[in-house]
Formats: C-alpha cells, structure tokens, sequence
C-alpha cells in the first residue's frame, strides 16, 4: 500500500511487548508435544522476558531479543500451557545466572525471522558522527534516481566510553545495517531503571516546560507494594522504541523524556557545557530522539524497514537542491493513553469518533488548567497530548571537524560532525545527505564497532556507485 509521506499516512500496527498473564505455575503434561528439545528454536520477538519461575511473579533474569537461540528441556513439560523451560543457546543480551530459565512457549519459531529484503520505500539512516538522523524516501525502487530526505531530526548517540568486552552496547553507537522488527509505546526496561513516560496506576509526568531535574524526582516514580519507590529517570524510552535486528546488543531508536511541546529541548541540552562537567549525559549506546521525531518515524516505517548507522562526512549531491523546495512541513498529532492507538491527528480522531472541536476545546482547557471533563468514562479522557511537529524538511550538511583538532570535552559540546573524534586517516567516503547515497563509505574502525547484517556495511541501493546513469 503507498503511502504519502507529509499528508496522507496509513494507519500502522503496533507491535508491543510480550506479556506474562499466568498465575499460579502448574505443570501439565502434554499428549501431543510440538518441540523437540534436540532442535533449536528462535525467540521470534525482541523484549521476550526470561524468568526464574513459570508464572508472572518469577524473578526476571533479562529480556531476549529477535532470533536469539534456545533449547526446550522438556517438551511435554509446559506449565499453565503458556511457559516452558530452556537453555540459553546464544544471546548478546545480558542475563542473570539462574538454575533453569522460563518463557513463553509463543515466543518461539523453529527458523530465523530475517527482514534483510526490503521492499518497501522508506528507510532510516543515522550519521552518528553528526548526531543526525534522516528519514528517506526511495522514489526509484529500480535505482535508477537518488532516495528523497523527508525529514532529519537532531538526536543523542552513545557516551564516548570504553566498557568491557562483555558490556558490548554499552557506550558508543554500534554502526550497521538493522532492520526494525517492533515497535513499543512507552517502553519500559524490564528492571524498572527508567519507568514508563506513561502508565496506567504511575505518578502523573512532569508537566511541560518542567526541569531536567523534575523527571529524576523521587516523586514521579512508582511506588511498590511496601511504599517504595522505584527508578532512576522516568521516561527515559519516551513515546515509542524502535527493536532492530540482528545483533543490535540493545542499541535501540527510541524517544526521550519531555512533550512533545519541549520539541528538541532535551537533545540539545546534552550537548551543553555545564551538563557535561557535571555528568555524561549521552545515552548507552542508543539513538535517542525528541519525542515528537520519534512518533513521526513510528507513523511512517513498520517492521522490515531498515535503521542504518553511519560514521560519514556529509555533502550535497545537487548544490542546488531543486527537489526540496520548503524548509519545513507540518504534520498534527495526537498521543493518546492507549498502546494502540494511532497518533496521526485524523486517525485517532477517527478511532475515538470524536468530533474535532470537541477534541479542541478539550485541549484548550486542559492546557489552561481547566476542567472541562466530569465523567471519567469520556473517551476525550484518553487524550494526553495534542500538538503539531514541524518537521525540518532541508538537508543541512553538518560539517566534520577532524578529530586531532578536537579534545574529548569538546567534541560533546555542540556538534562538531565528529562526535567521537575520529581521525581523518579513519575516515573514508562521503554520505550525500540529499539523496541518500554513500559513495567509496567504510565504517571507521579505529574505536567503533559494527554489527548487524554481516555480509553488507549499508544497503545495495544505497551505493552511489549502483545509481542507474
């Protein structure tokens, strides 16, 4: 199905999480096993949660991620007809050392669920070196004519940290060619380091325009059963997380804490002095956005798209620029409580059944501090924000400052096109940001590392050097 990239876009399904809804952990034993316990299978979803225990109140031990391997123990041995135990076979994920390990028997697949062919028209790519991320358009599936930006996005890579072999996705980006294969709505780490931006039974969000401090408040966190309560930072995944695959050692596109009305406050105020004295700032190895970035890259690609990362020098390929006549565009949202809901203006105006004036006068008074609302069954009630996202839709070339004129302090302030100060030895190509080519580009290799599709550094098409003349 086509769609249109500013006016008119489908409907997307998100793909959430794996939940746990068992009980009480009885097992039964099955007159008709489907698993063989000397085959392997694959975890067919990322965020799968391993547990201690068969049921809902088991430790968990860590999440596995897509096409992970696993051994069934005991095939005709599955417990409430929901978990079953394995082994570990092969994960990059970090696991907590436990005597037997469960999960959900529907997060297996006897083969690997690779999205490696892409035929769809739009795809992501992430300059790391520049902390840029741009969304394209393919106009030629043939290539026979260069890709189209519609939007780039300024957002944070990874801190410039080294950390042992067996923390790899710890620290700086991991370059690559990924393919998303899910999407979450207010993703939460399963440890409950970083609470969700919203959910059901949490402390009410900061409100906009609040302080960076104010979403590491005691107050905003949740509270367990005994009156603690839990977290480092709320809000951290924001709106929407991208999983991508394969390998990506938990390096995830996601948004950030804030509203959409703090638009790209919380991206640029990493990159200060006075923030980076004090702390590092930068994410773990993840691509963090604003949150409105973010749920515009979550309305336009679904599973099978491809996120590549890049460490490249930046050009124009046409110096005229005639394919991008406007600088910006608009495009209205509204954000929504539920996991399901779409977040496109019109859509979720058309899922509620509300009338747009309602919707409107609604959030007039919301914004004022007003109560417009008495029944808590109103549908409107389903509405946390409404606003518009202007999206930068120009190609701004963000230049390189070679990495021996650079101290590791000054490349985090600002951007320097060169966030981990590589050499210009190290440095090889050129990323036409226009038209989403690469042209003689290999990944740096002097501190970074890659991951992703082992037999391609970037896509076929988009080589330069694959363009039909």
């Amino acid at each position: 199905m086509k769609k249109n990239a500013i006016s008119s876009i489908m409907l997307s399904t998100l793909i959430g999480l794996s939940s746990v809804y068992a009980d009480i952990a009885s097992p039964t034993q099955s007159s008709n096993p489907v698993y063989n316990d000397q085959s392997t299978y694959f975890i067919n979803r990322n965020s799968v949660r391993v547990r201690s225990n068969p049921d809902e109140s088991g430790k968990i031990l860590g999440e596995l991620s897509l096409n992970d391997k696993v051994k069934i123990i005991n095939p005709a041995l599955i417990y409430n007809q929901k978990y079953i135990e394995v082994s570990i076979a092969l994960t990059y994920d970090p696991i907590v050392k436990s005597e037997k390990y469960f999960i959900a028997i529907e997060n297996l697949s006897p083969k690997i669920i690779d999205y490696k062919d892409f035929s769809g028209k739009y795809f992501v790519v992430v300059n790391v070196a520049t902390e840029t991320l741009r969304l394209y358009e393919r106009i030629c599936l043939d290539n026979s004519c260069p890709s189209k930006m519609i939007m780039e996005s300024e957002v944070v890579v990874g801190e410039d940290v080294d950390h042992p072999k067996e923390e790899k996705g710890k620290g700086r980006s991991i370059l690559g060619s990924y393919r998303v294969t899910g999407w979450s709505k207010f993703y939460q780490d399963p440890e409950g380091h970083y609470p969700s931006w919203y959910k059901d039974g949490y402390p009410a969000t900061p409100n906009p325009d609040a302080s960076w401090r104010a979403w590491f408040s005691s107050e905003v966190m949740p509270i367990d059963e005994n009156g603690q309560t839990h977290g480092t930072m709320r809000g951290a995944f924001g709106w929407y997380t991208a999983f991508v695959a394969p390998e990506p050692f938990g390096q995830w596109t996601h948004g950030t804490l804030g509203w959409g009305s703090d638009k790209d406050r919380y991206i640029k105020k990493v990159k200060k002095t006075l923030i980076n004295i004090v702390s590092d700032p930068r994410s773990s190895g993840c691509t963090r956005n604003n949150n409105e970035a973010i749920a515009f890259i979550r309305q336009m690609i679904d599973s099978g798209a491809p996120i590549i990362k890049i460490y490249a020098q930046e050009e124009i390929l046409d110096p005229t620029l005639s394919n991008y006549p406007n600088a910006t565009a608009e495009w209205k949202y509204v954000l929504t409580k539920n996991r399901n809901h779409a977040i496109d203006r019109a859509e979720v105006i058309k899922s509620l059944n509300i009338a747009e004036k309602d919707l409107d006068s609604f959030w007039e008074a919301k914004k004022s501090g007003g109560e417009l609302i008495l029944d808590p069954n109103n549908i409107l009630n389903q509405v946390i924000e409404v606003g518009t996202y202007e999206l930068d839709t120009h190609p701004d070339v963000i230049a390189y400052t070679p990495g021996e004129k650079l101290t590791k302090f000054k490349r985090k302030i600002g951007r320097k096109g060169n966030v981990y100060g590589i050499k210009s030895s190290d440095m090889h190509g050129k990323f036409y940001i226009d038209a989403g080519l690469l042209d003689g580009y290999t990944h740096p290799s002097s501190i970074l590392e890659s991951s992703g599709f082992t037999d391609e550094i970037t896509p076929p098409w988009m080589n330069f050097s694959n363009i039909k003349k």
